[in-house]
């Protein structure tokens, strides 16, 4: 396995320019950013083309790697467009690109082979048995997906040779991410496509099969934001490469404030200290820091069910009101215009603090310490007595983070030999470059005026707008000689120069693109020498089985056609494997589903029983992700069924549909995100199967039954409240319908 590095990455947002150099002067090793397009944060500002170069360029001279976000699925129309991109930025200097597009990705990887592919948490990795996948066609890193465990990262990285990354801090989605649906299917905004409205933010109201209200309008399915600061040590020791923060959506300083956290814990073992708990606090947190999935899967206590937002610091309670007024004692000191939010009778007021009174009334409009009671104001809405008061952006905070990125350059740090020798020529030598050079000057002997030490560290010290400084100076200088300052600040400016030679990437773009057109010829001559052979076949997917119910009746009975595949799910099979054999055997073909994400428990049960099953008649497997691929392929060679690509593969374009089927892959179900015309040019390439019933439209490690139902004795042993039927309403009353 890989000797992983002890100096583990910080990896930091950058959704804009300055965000870009509040995370260079917040001390990370790497940035990653989206361009305009093709980014799943697209609602961030975000960077043109030469923009993304500039800044490639302002990093590298820092030290600091940049990878550009590419991590959506993409349209066969926009394959072109976006690999022009990554070749742009490429021959400029970019050090990897983050991918979910399988079809995309293998196109890099064959174009420019030496470029660093990252899987995506988009991908939705969960397991060891895809990170070998990856590894196996090109990629350098996976981005494991954030429902994973310290366990089972450490699984996976004592087993694996590519890099290993895991968020950190910031956003959780609740469903896995790369598998939800809900927003595009409740408002055509595909989170595939960096368009999520984050439908998951909203209020639902639970209900019980017969319509009894559960829980009353709360934000159900809002995750709390992940807080790993404690966790760093235990990565590094784990053999994680990479630590990643999430929050390219975020302020600069947000994006400050919580790099400058991470990088201080990670350059020390020191005990986290309150304050800086209490920053991060500040900066965003909803309803609380959680630690995510890194302790294992938690419940009700992961939700932020009072507010999707940052809900900030508590910093008292409203004891009065006077006009426009509120009074508070405070838990916490308070500036001007700081931003609170007051939650009063079920409605959340926001505003920003425009003036301070003390208690009898006076003007103070300054600072004000916790302990004391002050007025706040002014307040157009009516605030209820007793109401919680929070403060949502401290102004003395961001005032102090934003001087920092507005006037710090961060530089990178160089060790130098200076040789000044009588009758010789100026000698330089960087030491970390390994660059030697000669200047052609020779210094003169002086009896009035001779140059110092003291001199030549001076001339060398004014880099500040540079991105290098030379803070270890070795000297060798005889004595008596004098060097102008003129000449020592030209031979300072010539080693700066010397430095950002060895930084600039000279790569061939008209070669990468001319490869490009050769690669992507060659795949669609393949594609349209392929004998389509088409199976028309009427399938039936049965998310919970039942033996009461006859599936083949109920196919004829509800369709007026005969049903040619029953998908079941492999854990029912497991269960009701003699009935199911004895009723539908030789009747129906039966196709066992393997979904997108699986639990220790069920893998054991496939990877025991799958070629059982295959030898004793079952006629296919829909499988939903790589985790079982390299498997099924195997026990394709020895026995005959078939293999289908589920929707959670994400198929949106003719390479991934391609690709799929060079792996094996007899018959693919494309992404249900895809428009009928869409769905229509990849059917008339490959053996398609569309999907026209229910779907699932979030993967989630979280229960919501077993956090407000099966948990409420708060035993560890869930009452399975599953087995029953449950559903959704959102505020305008929409029904939602929640399947296991």
């Amino acid at each position: 396995m890989v000797k992983r590095n002890s100096n583990i990455e910080l990896l930091a947002p950058a959704g804009s320019f300055q965000s870009f150099k509040s995370a260079c002067i917040g001390g990370a090793d790497a940035i990653y950013m989206g361009l305009t397009k093709f980014n799943a944060r697209e609602m961030a500002e975000n960077f043109d083309i030469d923009k993304y170069i500039e800044c490639i360029e302002y990093a590298h001279f820092r030290g600091i790697k940049i990878y550009l976000t590419l991590n959506t699925l993409l349209n066969t129309e926009e394959i072109d467009e976006a690999i022009n991109l990554v070749i742009k930025l490429y021959a400029n200097g970019l050090d990897a690109v983050i991918v979910q597009d399988i079809g995309f990705a293998s196109l890099l990887h064959k174009i420019m082979p030496k470029l660093h592919i990252h899987a995506s948490t988009q991908m939705s990795v969960y397991s060891k048995s895809q990170v070998d996948f990856l590894e196996s066609i090109g990629f350098s890193r996976v981005v494991l997906a954030r429902e994973l465990s310290i366990e089972d990262i450490k699984d996976i990285c004592n087993n694996t040779n590519i890099e290993i990354e895991v968020f950190i801090h910031g956003a959780l989605c609740v469903s896995m991410s790369g598998q939800c649906l809900l927003s595009s299917v409740i408002g055509n905004r595909s989170a595939n496509k960096g368009a999520c409205a984050q439908p998951c933010r909203m209020k639902y109201s639970l209900y019980d099969s017969k319509n009894k209200e559960i829980i009353k309008e709360k934000y159900l399915l809002s995750k709390k934001d992940i807080y790993g600061l404690e966790y760093i040590n235990k990565l590094k020791e784990i053999g994680v490469t990479s630590l990643k923060i999430e929050g390219r959506n975020k302020s600069p300083e947000y994006v400050l404030g919580v790099t400058k956290t991470y990088r201080k814990y990670i350059d020390s073992n020191k005990e986290i200290e309150p304050n800086d708990k209490y920053i991060l606090k500040q900066l965003f947190n909803r309803d609380g820091l959680s630690e995510g999935y890194l302790n294992g899967v938690k419940y009700n206590n992961s939700i932020s069910l009072s507010s999707p937002k940052n809900k900030g610091i508590y910093i008292g309670e409203v004891v009065s009101t006077y006009k426009k007024y509120i009074k508070i004692k405070l838990e916490q000191d308070i500036s001007m215009h700081d931003g609170i939010e007051i939650y009063s009778n079920g409605n959340v007021i926001s505003n920003i603090i425009t003036c301070i009174k003390d208690e009898n009334g006076n003007i103070l409009n300054c600072d004000v310490k916790k302990g004391n009671y002050v007025y706040v104001g002014d307040f157009s809405n009516k605030v209820a007595i007793n109401s919680k008061v929070y403060r949502t952006s401290s102004s003395t905070l961001n005032a102090k983070l934003k001087s920092e990125y507005i006037n710090t350059n961060r530089q990178k740090n160089y060790s130098l030999l200076i040789e000044i020798k009588n009758n010789k020529k100026i000698k330089i030598c960087i030491k970390e470059k390994d660059i030697n050079f000669i200047y052609d000057y020779i210094p003169e002997i002086s009896k009035t005026k001779v140059t110092l030490k003291s001199d030549i560290i001076n001339s060398f010290s004014k880099t500040n707008n540079e991105p290098y400084s030379f803070n270890n100076i070795d000297i060798i200088l005889d004595d008596n000689l004098f060097v102008p300052t003129s000449i020592l600040n030209e031979i300072r400016r010539e080693t700066v120069k010397r430095i950002k030679d060895t930084e600039k990437i000279n790569l061939d773009e008209k070669n990468i693109k001319d490869k490009m057109q050769l690669v992507t010829n060659d795949i669609k001559n393949e594609i349209q020498a392929l004998k389509l052979i088409p199976k028309n076949e009427n399938t039936f997917f049965i998310y919970r089985y039942s033996n009461e119910i006859n599936y083949i009746s109920e196919y004829k009975s509800n369709y007026n056609k005969n049903l040619d595949i029953l998908y079941i799910n492999i854990s029912d099979y497991y269960i009701y494997k003699e009935e199911i054999d004895n009723k539908y055997k030789g009747k129906v073909k039966i196709f066992l589903y393997i979904q997108n994400f699986i639990g220790k428990n069920l893998d054991k049960i496939i990877r025991t029983n799958i070629e059982n099953y295959i030898k004793e008649g079952i006629n296919g497997v829909l499988l939903g992700s790589f985790a079982y691929l390299d498997l099924l392929v195997k026990l394709k060679d020895k026995y005959n069924f078939m293999l289908y690509a589920d929707y959670s593969f994400n198929i949106t374009n003719i390479y991934s549909a391609y690709f799929l089927t060079k792996l094996g892959f007899d018959k693919i179900t494309p992404s249900v995100e895809l428009n009928e015309d869409e769905y229509i040019k990849l059917s008339s390439h490959f053996n398609t199967e569309y999907v026209n019933d229910i779907i699932t439209v979030m993967t989630s490690r979280y229960c919501i039954l077993g956090s407000f139902i099966g948990r409420n004795d708060k035993s560890k042993i869930c009452s399975k409240p599953c087995k029953s039927t449950y559903y959704l309403k959102d505020t305008h009353r929409c029904k939602i319908l929640y399947c296991m």
